[in-house]
């Protein structure tokens, strides 16, 4: 009898050493799983209330998948960890972090135009989600849950391995789609994005992958720093649940001045780099 044997590409068994694969079951299974309490409650599919902060939970899927994969190697939890230590970079790779809070200034100059009056910041009082301690569940945890949680499994993980597979421009569109995909549980009970219409989801999700992209070059251009990534994230979650509690038009602005930026220092970006510019992760050889 003749037999034949199979050949398994490089290319291949490079993806499924790198754990890529590991990582995105591990992402959306945690975070599907751990926020369905949360969005059954809201749907009406179970009695319970279970409270807003409960979607800081949500996190705990990259970041956990993240550990699983860093786990798996040396090299894998030495690259992780390089990325997190990584702070010593360009003082405009920091304005870039913290622009959803400089943009702060120019969406409060246009409120004022737009609506005849400044945002009045004194609304954060009264806000029933974000008075007295509130704001510690309502908006600092998940704030840090998203920022640290999201950014070691998407940029510090996900991110590196699709660079050593495809091409920059590629790997940001790819992680940018799987990135929008992974925040569907999101949008049948997270406010601004359950009550939205249709045709606004469809453009949140839209700006994911566009939020992904800025940080895809955020992350190559300070050589791989989570850390930064995960600032810009932080800034970007404080900004949009404390914004809407001061006014709707202000929030939209500062949202939209953060989306031209997006797309500009991507588009000049993309327009410049090369493969050898971009952070990849090349799994050991003989990981098993």
């Amino acid at each position: 009898m003749t037999g034949t044997m199979a050949t398994v590409s490089p290319k291949k068994t490079e993806a499924n050493a790198s754990g890529l694969g590991l990582y995105l079951w591990l992402a959306f299974g945690i975070t599907f799983v751990a926020t369905a309490p949360i969005a059954a409650s809201h749907q009406g599919w179970i009695t319970a209330e279970i409270g807003s902060e409960w979607h800081a939970v949500g996190a705990l899927g990259p970041l956990a998948a993240a550990l699983v994969i860093a786990r798996r190697s040396p090299a894998a939890a030495d690259h992780l960890r390089d990325g997190f230590a990584r702070w010593r970079v360009s003082g405009w790779c920091y304005l870039a972090a913290f622009s959803p809070l400089v943009f702060l200034v120019p969406a409060a100059v246009i409120t004022r135009f737009a609506d005849g009056a400044w945002p009045d910041w004194s609304a954060l009082s009264e806000s029933g989600r974000l008075s007295g301690r509130g704001w510690i569940l309502a908006l600092l945890v998940p704030a840090i849950a998203y920022g640290i949680g999201e950014e070691m499994g998407w940029r510090g993980t996900a991110l590196p391995r699709l660079q050593a597979r495809f091409r920059p421009i590629v790997a940001a569109l790819v992680l940018g789609g799987i990135w929008a995909v992974w925040h569907l549980p999101f949008y049948l009970y997270r406010e601004g994005m359950a009550d939205a219409a249709l045709g606004e989801q469809v453009g949140q999700a839209v700006v994911i992958v566009i939020g992904g992209m800025f940080l895809a070059w955020l992350y190559n251009s300070t050589g791989g720093s989570v850390l930064l990534c995960a600032i810009w994230h932080f800034s970007h979650s404080v900004v949009h649940v404390a914004a809407p509690e001061i006014s709707r038009t202000f929030d939209t602005y500062n949202g939209v001045l953060s989306t031209v930026l997006a797309v500009a220092v991507t588009a000049v970006w993309w327009l410049r780099m090369s493969t050898n510019q971009t952070i990849s992760y090349l799994p050991e050889r003989n990981t098993p």
